[in-house]
């Protein structure tokens, strides 16, 4: 068992902007990279933050839903003109979703974490 890491993040500043991600432990790519930019106001400061995916995950999501959303679209104009064939496009639908949802859950509960951390850590 790996020992967590004696801090979550790591990232670096420049000038206005900053780029963090959590410290991944083992192969786990889905949480979210942070990047920000900080505006001087009047009374403070204002910090816009956007959270993204890793590239990898990103170039997977995109080859997984590309190939079963095209497959499923064959499998749907196929089953319409032949209704033999079998409604075979469900399971390939079903597939669409989980690849959609294998990133989208992990990555908004990261999101949610980081955007707590980053609100106890900025206020």
């Amino acid at each position: 068992m790996v020992p967590p890491p004696a801090k979550l993040y790591e990232g670096t500043i420049s000038g206005n902007t900053f780029k963090i991600n959590r410290i991944i432990i083992g192969r786990h790519l889905i949480f979210p990279i942070i990047q920000g930019d900080i505006y001087p106001q009047q009374f403070g400061s204002s910090i816009k933050i956007r959270m993204s995916l890793h590239k990898i995950v990103i170039a997977f999501l995109i080859l997984w839903l590309w190939t079963t959303a095209s497959i499923g679209l064959f499998s749907l104009f196929a089953w319409l003109v032949e209704p033999s064939v079998g409604p075979i496009f469900l399971p390939i639908l079903g597939m669409f979703i989980f690849g959609w949802l294998l990133c989208l859950i992990p990555f908004k509960t990261e999101a949610k974490a980081a955007t707590k951390f980053l609100s106890i850590l900025l206020t």
